[in-house]
């Protein structure tokens, strides 16, 4: 008698045991289905969040208006709001227009803009291999290029048409020197902008030509070879600044 109720007992408890696992394990899969759908909530949150502090201040529509027809315009462009500079995103393709990205410097206000008009560029280098590369890369990106094997030549071509951006190899400027033809362009047009360019880092003397020049009054520097790219921004960012 005694062993067949302790037998009754263990069959209870095992039809209850069975009777309670699918519950435990439904309970332990709902828990986890709330963990797993709790960490995509947290997870969106800070994807919006990180969205929300990465997204810049839009202009006004009148703003935007007076930005658009500053960069249609030759010369610097400025902020319609704080007066500061911009940094310019890459030109791509929206509909049948070309626009960029653009950003101010100082209230991080970002508008888009249909590309900038295309830009007068004088290029002087004394080799034809160079003077070619640079057209065909600049003219690809819709630029007019004016070529002078000479930086006499060159500052004659760029008192009867100023250029937007002047290029010149300060190891190959011609029969004119590039300190004496930077000298003579800034006495002239005080606005000239000009990147200076050397094809190899060795030089003589102790001196980098190009660091004279930028003592001269060049915009900016490069050490050759650069890319399409490199080089296309530089064109923007050189005509936009102030």
């Amino acid at each position: 008698m005694l062993r067949r109720s302790s037998d009754n007992r263990r069959r209870r408890e095992r039809r209850s045991a069975a009777l309670q696992r699918p519950s435990e394990r439904r309970a332990s899969d709902r828990r986890a289905a709330d963990r797993r759908q709790l960490d995509r909530r947290v997870v969106s949150a800070r994807r919006h969040g990180r969205r929300r502090r990465e997204t810049p201040t839009p202009y006004t529509v009148e703003e935007v208006t007076e930005l658009r027809a500053r960069f249609a315009a030759p010369g610097p462009v400025s902020c319609p709001a704080c007066g500061s500079g911009f940094t310019l995103g890459p030109a791509r393709r929206r509909g049948a227009e070309i626009a960029r990205r653009v950003m101010c410097c100082g209230c991080s206000r970002a508008a888009v803009v249909p590309n900038s008009r295309p830009a007068r560029i004088l290029v002087i280098d004394q080799h034809d291999g160079v003077r070619d590369t640079l057209q065909a890369l600049l003219t690809s990106a819709g630029h007019e290029v004016i070529e002078a094997a000479d930086a006499g030549v060159a500052l004659q071509a760029y008192q009867a048409a100023p250029a937007d951006v002047v290029f010149i190899n300060v190891l190959a400027s011609g029969r004119m020197e590039a300190p004496e033809f930077m000298r003579r362009l800034r006495r002239a047009f005080p606005d000239a902008r000009v990147v200076a360019i050397a094809g190899r880092p060795s030089y003589t003397g102790g001196v980098d030509p190009l660091a004279v020049a930028q003592g001269l009054g060049a915009v900016r520097t490069i050490r050759m070879p650069i890319s399409r790219e490199q080089l296309l921004q530089t064109v923007e960012e050189v005509r936009s600044a102030g």
